[in-house]
């Protein structure tokens, strides 16, 4: 096996909001095939002004369980290994939806790692 290799994406698909929501989210399975770590850093697609990596988090605060997220500045994928975005732990925001997304059609995401890799998928859009 080379020691680098293409990522790949397993599957993936982009949460279903109504049309006054602004901001969604994208799910999917990264697979690193290779024998070296990668970074996956950002990601860019033409429906939203901007793409952050978050990670969901839960903490207890005063006796309350609070929900949240925070932004991540890159995720790693280790050597032959997956990685699962989904709900409750990593995902991407698609921030400011420049128009509303439609169940069943296809969002074009660009990811990007820090080694200068990018990786073009099409997720579609499904209610979940």
């Amino acid at each position: 096996m080379a020691a680098f290799a293409q990522p790949a994406l397993l599957s993936g698909w982009v949460r279903l909001v109504p049309p006054v929501v602004k901001d969604t989210a994208a799910y999917f399975t990264l697979e690193n095939p290779g024998n070296a770590a990668l970074r996956l850093v950002g990601a860019e697609t033409p429906v939203a002004q901007r793409v952050s990596l978050h990670r969901d988090q839960r903490e207890v605060r005063g006796g309350q369980v609070v929900l949240g997220m925070r932004p991540l500045p890159y995720v790693d994928i280790p050597p032959r290994s997956k990685v699962e975005f989904r709900p409750g732990k990593y995902h991407l925001m698609l921030e400011g939806l420049k128009r509303p997304l439609k169940a069943g059609e296809k969002v074009e995401l660009t990811l990007r790692f820090a080694d200068g890799t990018r990786l073009k998928v099409s997720l579609p859009v499904e209610m979940r």
